[in-house]
């Protein structure tokens, strides 16, 4: 009996260890599923304080569940070539070829620039640690050791999550709202680019397919939850209106049942799919090149060959141009975004240019071609173990995963979501998971304990990130810039500027090519009376920032009190940038304080009168014999307003008209008969003024603009009309009415009378006025008519404003 007891024992402890085991598993599938959905949830993980959550999470599981197999040695020196290559940024950068903007930065601008290839090494490291932290999530999710159930159940937990946060975003979109940590211009989806969001639903929506296609097979009735969870996604496609998702959705299941279509041997069904297949990818490159039916995608110019139509084309054609100044090293992590802005030429615009438009391309620019050629080679190879896709190894969802992840890397030659945490997890994740199990790698000890190492220095950068958030000393790097621009902003604000100099100071060692760090320590600069170290400030600031007004106009704002000539001299700058909003931005020029000032004045008026586009906002902050004079000054210039367009004559001749002599306006007009349909106010103005009320009203109905009166939906007779304004004669539209039912029966006084009725009231409708000027015109009483008029007129402005 003690030998039974015994055994028994033995038997529930087994029991016990394996209920352990299980559950233990269960929590690391579900982690590892739910990992790239928790990413893109956290606002696509955009902020330093999501990714710092989601590498913390990493880290723990690469410490407590190592890898404990290997991909193979090439594989391996593939991905450690990779990761070596992002080192290189470190390395001395008299080992390389100094490329003329460094030079530049350091010989003309004075800027003093680390002795590492790259010119910002702590940005650099900050991007190296997710870089680190992307390549051990692709090597935990390729080397897990599971069984075909475990694999279903982690793609499935993903497709749910993914499903559940389309939920999230319709309703959200449905309630007009969003959540605070999702910064999105379209107010849809958690990623601040729509193309992202389409992604995500796009590579959720192939993996999908295959869970309805498999339940199907088992005759499962669970899919008709994977077609509701369908049916979410593609909505919220739709309602994130991006390319890039109905792209991906549309090729994915074209290639998804091309594939379907050659695994079954019944001819009917063969042929069915078949032609679906063919008609998703036609409709793939119908959306991609097509025509005018497709403008709203604006993608009908995708294919063009000539590089100049489409923004995106001048992008990559810039980004060439800087390519070719360090083509095998590249520039370094984190550094595409300050020097691009050196090397736009094509693509230059008003907007400033945050990434090449390409994944690939920004690989390319930051760690040189041989990392381009061994991210290709890394996909190449880990897509390699996916085959053979034989029956009974979840061919199906390895090859929707597959499919997902191949299109996700053929999406990023014209899209960047590649370079975000939660979609770039999500596709290493489908990536990972499309590998041959069980699988035919080799346990290696040596690899476990590299990647808790790995696991070790991701806490700690992790966590960093975590805390430095909410602490008070900055962290080097991003995270510390971001900090000390909102201290170094509200020090402003107190008029601490000897705190924001020490902020912005420390702040440009970690990022030396940020223009805000400079342009912030210049106004403070200013303030403190350094004017030399002020003018070098923002001389750097515009040349890093090389497209922005409004770093002049800032620039000349500050210099204004202090030197009025420097203000000049940047606020022309700020012009020359401004290009079709240069009357706005000169209109925030003339300012109270711009326009008393002696050394100023004159020359905004000679900017102003000198180019027709300036010369309304100039015109608009004047008034009297100023007026006059800048007018005179102006019709000097351009006589005959040859450089003016309609909508500014219009524009100009009311302020002439409300502002100018009457005289004047009378006697070019006299000159120019062709001016009168812009000044006929003034010339209507001038005409009163000399008694000829007549001519002054005519004028107004013949080039006023029609008034908008209430309309009539039943002719009512006199006698009916005034037994309604009787009962209600406050009504306006009973009002109008009567006054209607009177002018028409040649009651001129009556109508007179009913006009005035309310003409006479305070807030009354502006066109009563109007109403009453035509029974005075009616009644050949000019002068009458004409005040009216104007009170009609002074009525509409008010109501306007």
């Amino acid at each position: 009996m003690p030998g039974a007891d015994a055994r028994l024992a033995w038997v529930d402890l087994d029991r016990v260890r394996n209920q352990n085991v299980a559950i233990t598993r269960w929590i690391a599938n579900a982690t590892v599923a739910l990992l790239p959905v928790l990413a893109c949830f956290l606002g696509g993980s955009t902020q330093k304080w999501a990714e710092g959550l989601i590498i913390t999470i990493l880290a723990f599981y690469l410490l407590v569940r190592p890898p404990r197999f290997s991909l193979g040695v090439l594989t391996n020196l593939v991905l450690l070539a990779l990761f070596i290559l992002a080192t290189v940024a470190f390395f001395p950068d008299r080992w390389f070829f100094q490329p003329q903007w460094r030079a530049s930065l350091a010989n003309d601008f004075g800027i003093q620039l680390p002795t590492t290839l790259t010119p910002q090494p702590w940005i650099t490291l900050g991007y190296l640690v997710s870089f680190a932290a992307g390549l051990s999530w692709l090597y935990v999710v390729s080397t897990q050791d599971l069984e075909l159930r475990e694999v279903r159940f982690q793609l499935r937990l993903f497709t749910s999550g993914i499903a559940l946060l389309a939920a999230i975003c319709i309703a959200l979109y449905l309630a007009h709202t969003t959540l605070s940590f999702w910064h999105n211009d379209q107010s849809f989806g958690p990623f601040p680019n729509r193309n992202q969001t389409g992604a995500l639903f796009g590579l959720a929506a192939i993996v999908i397919l295959a869970c309805v296609q498999e339940d199907l097979r088992k005759h499962r009735k669970r899919w008709i939850v994977w077609i509701l969870a369908l049916v979410l996604i593609g909505t919220a496609i739709i309602l994130n209106f991006s390319r890039s998702g109905v792209a991906m959705l549309m090729a994915g299941s074209g290639f998804w049942f091309g594939a379907l279509a050659f695994r079954h041997r019944s001819p009917w069904r063969l042929a069915l799919e078949i032609s679906l297949s063919l008609f998703l990818l036609l409709f793939t490159a119908v959306l991609l090149f097509g025509g005018q039916t497709l403008d709203r995608f604006h993608l009908h110019d995708f294919g063009s060959a000539d590089i100049s139509a489409n923004l995106r084309w001048q992008i990559f054609h810039d980004t060439l141009r800087l390519v070719g100044n360090s083509p095998w090293c590249g520039i370094g992590f984190g550094n595409f975004e300050p020097i691009f802005a050196i090397f736009r030429d094509a693509s230059l615009n008003g907007v400033r240019a945050m990434h090449p438009e390409s994944d690939w391309l920004w690989l390319w620019t930051e760690l040189g071609w041989p990392a381009l050629v061994l991210g290709i080679v890394a996909i190449m190879l880990l897509a390699s173990r996916a085959f053979p896709l034989r029956a009974g190894t979840n061919q199906g969802y390895r090859l929707a995963a597959l499919i997902g992840a191949l299109l996700f890397a053929i999406d990023g030659i014209v899209d960047v979501s590649g370079h975000q945490v939660g979609t770039a997890f999500a596709a290493a994740f489908l990536l990972g998971l499309s590998v041959y199990r069980p699988l035919t790698l080799k346990r290696s000890r040596s690899t476990s304990i590299v990647f808790r190492v790995v696991g070790l220095v991701l806490l700690a950068a992790g966590l960093s990130l975590l805390v430095s958030i909410r602490g008070d000393k900055p962290l080097p790097g991003s995270v510390g810039v971001a900090s000390a621009k909102q201290l170094s902003a509200i020090a402003h604000t107190e008029r601490n500027f000897s705190e924001t100099v020490a902020l912005t100071a420390n702040a440009l060692r970690w990022a030396p090519l940020d223009w805000e760090l400079y342009l912030e320590r210049a106004i403070a600069e200013v303030e403190l009376k350094q004017t030399k170290n002020a003018q070098n400030d923002f001389r750097r600031a515009r040349f890093l920032e090389p497209i922005a007004y409004d770093v002049p106009l800032a620039e000349g704002n500050v210099w204004l009190p202090y030197d009025p000539v420097l203000a000049v001299a940047a606020w022309r700058e700020a012009l020359r940038r401004a290009g079709p909003l240069r009357p706005r931005v000169y209109a925030s020029m003339l300012s109270d304080a711009s326009l008393k000032s002696p050394e100023v004045s004159p020359i905004l008026e000679t900017i102003g009168l000198n180019e027709h586009d300036l010369a309304l906002p100039y015109l608009s902050r004047i008034s009297g014999s100023r007026f006059n004079r800048a007018l005179a000054e102006l019709l000097k210039n351009d006589p005959d307003l040859r450089s003016f367009g309609e909508t500014e004559k219009l524009a100009l001749f009311a302020f002439w008209s409300e502002r100018g002599d009457p005289d004047e306006i009378a006697r070019a007009v006299e000159q120019h008969p062709d001016w009168l349909r812009y000044a006929w106010l003034g010339v209507a103005k001038y005409k009163a003024s000399k008694n000829d009320f007549r001519a002054g009203y005519e004028l107004t109905q013949q080039y006023g603009e029609p008034v908008a009166l209430p309309r009539v939906a039943t002719n009512f007779s006199l006698q009916d009309s005034e037994k309604r304004f009787q009962a209600a004669h406050d009504n306006y539209a009973i009002g109008y009415e009567l006054y209607r039912a009177q002018m028409q029966n040649g009651r001129i006084d009556d109508a007179l009378l009913t006009a005035r009725h309310f003409s006479e009231r305070p807030n009354s409708p502006a066109y009563f006025h109007f109403l009453e000027a035509r029974c005075w015109a009616e009644k050949q009483n000019w002068e009458r008519a004409w005040n009216a008029w104007q009170a009609f007129q002074a009525a509409q402005t008010a109501e306007a404003k």
